[in-house]
C-alpha cells in the first residue's frame, strides 16, 4: 500500500490513538525515515491492517502490559501458521484496495439524514416497478431509458454530498462479516480478541444486511449501473446513516481488532526476516539504558553498535560519512519500535520508556516563507518545551543551529544543550563542531566515529569509540575524488595556519 493511503487511518484520528500512548510528530518521523521502516514492517494482507499498522507505529506506548498483549499475539502467530492462515481466510475479503476509505466513514463526521431521503427508497421500488412492467408488457421498453435518466441525475446530485463515505460504505458490511468469522475462532491466545468482537458485533447484523447489495463482485461495471437505475448504494447508505451513527464505536472496534491481527501477523513476517532481533527490557530505574549489537534495520549491511548510558547526556563527534547521523538515528528507531511492536534491532536492549523527539533535518519552507534557520529555531524550540515536562524523553540534534552565523551558533548551542542536559532526559547530539564537545565536557560525556585514510580513500569501521574525534577527512574526501591539488594543498595550509 502506498504511504498517502496508509495515512488514512492517523490523519482521519488524529485525536484518537491507542492506549496510553503519544504521537510520534512528523519531523521525528521524518528525520528517523519512518515512511520507509513502515514499508519493511508492512506484510499485511488488507488496508485495514496497513492503516493499523501505520498508526501503531505512530503511537508508542507507555504502558508495559499493552506491549505484552501485543508479544503474546506477535508470539502466537510465529509458530502457528494454520491461525495466521484462518484470520488471513477470514478477513480476505477486506483486500480490495477500496477498503482503504473505511476510516471516512467511521471517523469523520457523519452528514445528516436529509429530508429528501425518505422518498430514495419509493424512488427505488418505482424503478423495480416500471423494469417489472415493461417485462410484462404493460409499458414499453423506452420508459426505462426516462427512468434511468431521471435516477441518473438524482444519484449525481446525492452522490457528490456523500461520495467520500459511499466508497467506504459498500464494504461496511464486510468488515463485519469478518469480524463475525474472527470472532468464532477458537484459540486462547486470541480469546481477549474474540470477546472483544463479539461484544461489539451486537446491533451491526441490520447494517450488514443494508449494504449486503452493494459487495458483489463487479469488474465489469455492471453493479455501477444497477445502482444508478435502482438508487441503491445512495438510499441504503441514508436507510443505514442513523443506525452507523448509533454504532459507530462498535464499528470503530471491529475496524480496530481487525487491522490489530492483520498488523501482528505482519510483525511476526517481518521478525522472521531477522536473524538478530530481541524483545525490550524495560527497566524500572529512569537511568539504565543500554543496547547490545544495536543496527538500523533500513541499512543493508548494519554494523552493530552497543551502547550505555553511562549518563543521560552525550555529544557524538566524527568526520563525514563516519557514522555518527546513523548511530543516533538507529538509538531512536529502536526505542519506537520497543514501544510499538515490542521488537529491538538488537541482541539486547534494555531501558525506561521514553518519548522521541528530533530535530536533524532542516529546510526552507518557501510556500510558509520560512528561512532554513528559522525553521531550525522551530523545530529546537519542541524540544525545549518538552523537557520541561515530568514525563522520560529521548532527544536527538543533528549540527545543532547549523543555519547561523559561526559566533552565535557556538553561543546558542551551548546555552541550548546546557537547558536540555536537565538529568531527566536522554540526549544524543551529533556534530562536527570539536569546540562544542570540549566546552561542554562538564555536562555531556563525548564518543565518536572515525575513520583511516589510505591510498584506496577513506575507510570506515562505524564503531563507536571513547572520547572526543580527533580526525577531519573533508579535505581528504575533496582530494580522493579529484578536486584540483591546488584547492586541497591551500585549504590544508590554512587549516594548519588556523592552528585547528
Amino acid at each position: 500500500m502506498d504511504i498517502e493511503s496508509a495515512r488514512i487511518l492517523f490523519e482521519c484520528n488524529i485525536p484518537d490513538s491507542p492506549d496510553h500512548s503519544y504521537t510520534v510528530d512528523k519531523d521525528t518521523w521524518a528525520d528517523l525515515d519512518f515512511d520507509d521502516i513502515y514499508a519493511l514492517i508492512n506484510r499485511t494482507t488488507t488496508p485495514t491492517g496497513a492503516q493499523y499498522l501505520f498508526h501503531l507505529l505512530k503511537h508508542p506506548t507507555v504502558e508495559k502490559g499493552v506491549l505484552e498483549d501485543r508479544e503474546r499475539l506477535i508470539d502466537r502467530f510465529s509458530v502457528d501458521q494454520d491461525l495466521r492462515e484462518q484470520v488471513q481466510r477470514a478477513i480476505r475479503g477486506l483486500g480490495d484496495m477500496n477498503a482503504k476509505y473505511l476510516p471516512y466513514l467511521l471517523w469523520k463526521s457523519l452528514p445528516d439524514r436529509p429530508s429528501y431521503a425518505k422518498y430514495l427508497p419509493v424512488l427505488s421500488a418505482g424503478s423495480i416497478l416500471a423494469l417489472l412492467l415493461v417485462v410484462f408488457g404493460f409499458l414499453h421498453f423506452t420508459i426505462l431509458i426516462g427512468v434511468f435518466l431521471v435516477n441518473l441525475a438524482i444519484r449525481f446530485y446525492v452522490k457528490r454530498r456523500i461520495d467520500i463515505f459511499l466508497y467506504s460504505f459498500q464494504y461496511l458490511g464486510i468488515l463485519i462479516g469478518a469480524a463475525r468469522k474472527l470472532s468464532s475462532l477458537k484459540d486462547d491466545e486470541i480469546a481477549s480478541v474474540r470477546s472483544t468482537l463479539k461484544s461489539n458485533l451486537e446491533g451491526t447484523r441490520i447494517i450488514e444486511k443494508i449494504v449486503l447489495a452493494l459487495q458483489f463482485e463487479d469488474s465489469l461495471g455492471v453493479m455501477e449501473y444497477l445502482n444508478i437505475y435502482f438508487l441503491w448504494d445512495v438510499s441504503g447508505f441514508y436507510s443505514a446513516i442513523n443506525r452507523i451513527k448509533r454504532h459507530v464505536e462498535e464499528l470503530r472496534n471491529l475496524y480496530n481488532m481487525v487491522g490489530y491481527l492483520d498488523a501482528m501477523i505482519a510483525v511476526a513476517s517481518f521478525r522472521m526476516d531477522h536473524d538478530t532481533f530481541c524483545r525490550p527490557s524495560f527497566t524500572a530505574d529512569a537511568k539504565r539504558y543500554r543496547v547490545n549489537g544495536a543496527y538500523n534495520p533500513l541499512l543493508r549491511d548494519p554494523v552493530p553498535n552497543s551502547f550505555e548510558f553511562d549518563t543521560p547526556d552525550y555529544i557524538v563527534t566524527g568526520s563525514n560519512m563516519a557514522g555518527k547521523t546513523t548511530f543516533i538515528k538507529t538509538m531512536a528507531v529502536n526505542a519506537i519500535l520497543s514501544q510499538t511492536i515490542n521488537t529491538c534491532m538488537a541482541k539486547k536492549y534494555e531501558g525506561p520508556l521514553v518519548r522521541v523527539i528530533s530535530s536533524m533535518v532542516r529546510e526552507d519552507n518557501l510556500l510558509l516563507g520560512k528561512s532554513y534557520f528559522m525553521a531550525e529555531v522551530e523545530s529546537i524550540l519542541r524540544l525545549i518545551r518538552a523537557s520541561e515536562s515530568d514525563v522520560t524523553h529521548l532527544f536527538l540534534l543533528d549540527e545543532i543551529f547549523r543555519g547561523t552565523n559561526s559566533v552565535e551558533r557556538h553561543a546558542v548551542s551551548i546555552e541550548v544543550l546546557s537547558y536540555l542536559a536537565n538529568k531527566k532526559d536522554f540526549v544524543l547530539v551529533a556534530t562536527h563542531d570539536l569546540k562544542l564537545s570540549e566546552t561542554l565536557s562538564d555536562e555531556y560525556q563525548n564518543i565518536h566515529f572515525q575513520e583511516e585514510v589510505g591510498e584506496e580513500g577513506l575507510a570506515f569501521d562505524y564503531k563507536l569509540h571513547p572520547g572526543s574525534s580527533t580526525t577531519r577527512n573533508a579535505i581528504a574526501l575533496l582530494k580522493h575524488v579529484g578536486y584540483p591539488a591546488s584547492i586541497t594543498r591551500n585549504a590544508t595550509n590554512r587549516v594548519n595556519d588556523a592552528g585547528t
